[in-house]
């Protein structure tokens, strides 16, 4: 009986404890973001590691919090990419929902630190998706192309607006980062797998000349 009791103790402690420090993490992520990231290099990493389960809100800073980023164009994209700035975890989340919604960035810094950082963990996941569709159609590339020197071939983000505008007969570039990235990824995957195919075909052709011979 006594060791029953002792044990209830001790779980009445811990589950008391674990509902203390559930009411800190709560109060922090009320706070302003830029008073919690104050905090965030006194906070556990079991902590830190939580936040990115954080959902992105309905609105921030009373502008609508989109879901994805399917639908934002290819300027918006590049800016969004050109925002993270080094060793500045503050100025790089205000700044990527600064350039989402279209907001300054000290207003943002004044937000509820939960909304924000559940709209920069959708923004990083979403950055981080398309990130590996546009990776997944780089072709792999023969030594002969490498000893060419087509890797000095890769322009960035003005490379795939200069091609996109080619394709389509566009002449103002700002017409290409006005148009969703979605709809120019769709015409680089089917130039991609159009070139893929032409290889395996040229490779099959090759192969049975060979045999002929």
């Amino acid at each position: 009986m006594n060791t029953n009791r002792k044990i209830q103790r001790i779980t009445t402690r811990i589950r008391r404890s674990h509902e203390r420090v559930d009411k800190m993490r709560r109060e922090r992520l009320n706070l302003p973001f830029v008073q919690f990231v104050v905090l965030m290099p006194y906070m556990t990493a079991e902590t830190i590691k939580s936040l990115v389960l954080i959902p992105p809100p309905k609105k921030l800073c009373n502008k609508p919090v989109p879901d994805t980023l399917q639908m934002v164009t290819f300027g918006m994209l590049t800016r969004l990419q050109q925002a993270p700035t080094d060793n500045d975890y503050l100025k790089t989340c205000c700044k990527l929902v600064s350039v989402l919604l279209g907001v300054d960035e000290k207003v943002v810094a004044s937000r509820r630190a939960f909304d924000v950082l559940g709209c920069v963990n959708m923004i990083q996941s979403e950055m981080e998706r398309i990130g590996k569709l546009f990776q997944a159609l780089n072709t792999d590339k023969s030594s002969d192309e490498i000893n060419a020197g087509i890797d000095r071939l890769n322009f960035g983000a003005f490379g795939l607006v200069d091609w996109y505008a080619q394709r389509m007969g566009i002449v103002d570039h700002e017409e290409v980062f006005n148009t969703p990235w979605a709809r120019i990824y769709q015409c680089a995957k089917i130039d991609h797998e159009q070139g893929e195919f032409e290889k395996r075909y040229r490779k099959i052709i090759e192969q049975r000349n060979k045999t002929r011979k």
